[in-house]
């Protein structure tokens, strides 16, 4: 498991659950699909992978042709294509960047997506957020950065005092919006908030959490 992760352009997580029919006797996002009587909130940030990669000089100085052969190991002979809708949906962002996005895509995203898209085959209500908010911390390079919305989640802005990625952060009515929704979520199985409403196929609505949260469509930029 370690050696399929510990390589160029993957984060590393050499431990992952393993179904050995004791502990974990069937896969989680299959008990998590047919599960009729628990109501399911999923999500992620938009930047999920900066949280390892954003300073590693190694990555900050890749080539294209480095990015593009790390696309290739996802997408195969449709990586140019995925090459270029990520390079649309980010019109500045260099190389690194866009492999980053990868990265997080595919621990992330994707997977989450994958979980939404199940659910929502089987007419089984499940609500789905993205996080956008883009942390101040470190001159912006962290953006919307792995963990960075459970502070928000919880509130609780001076338990964060001393984190370095939530400084000069503003969670006002972000912290307090999100916040009451898991409340609402957790009492009632409904985050009560607004236009939000089960994710459905083709749709694929999210909420998307911002200084102003907005309902959107499919987030991934190419599947």
């Amino acid at each position: 498991m370690a050696g399929a992760f510990l390589r160029f352009g993957y984060w590393p997580t050499p431990y992952l659950p393993v179904l050995d029919g004791v502990t974990v006797r069937r896969h989680p996002v299959e008990a998590l699909v047919d599960v009729t009587d628990k109501d399911i909130l999923i999500g992620w940030t938009a930047d999920e992978a900066t949280f390892g990669f954003a300073f590693h000089p190694m990555y900050a100085a890749i080539t294209p042709e480095q990015a593009r052969a790390r696309f290739a190991e996802t997408f195969g002979d449709r990586a140019r294509d995925a090459y270029t809708a990520y390079a649309n949906a980010h019109p500045v962002a260099r190389p690194a960047d866009l492999m980053i996005q990868l990265i997080g895509d595919d621990l992330f995203r994707v997977p989450a997506m994958n979980l939404v898209d199940a659910r929502a085959a089987r007419g089984r209500p499940v609500w789905a957020y993205q996080f956008d908010y883009r942390t101040p911390a470190h001159g912006g390079r962290l953006g919307a950065t792995h963990c960075l919305d459970l502070p928000f989640t919880f509130d609780h802005p001076a338990n964060w005092s001393n984190s370095p990625f939530v400084a000069g952060a503003d969670f006002g009515d972000l912290a307090d919006t999100m916040h009451s929704a898991w409340i609402d979520f957790i009492r009632t199985g409904n985050p009560q908030l607004s236009d939000w409403i089960p994710s459905t196929l083709p749709d694929r609505t999210i909420m998307r959490f911002d200084t102003k949260p907005t309902l959107s469509g499919d987030p991934i930029p190419f599947r």
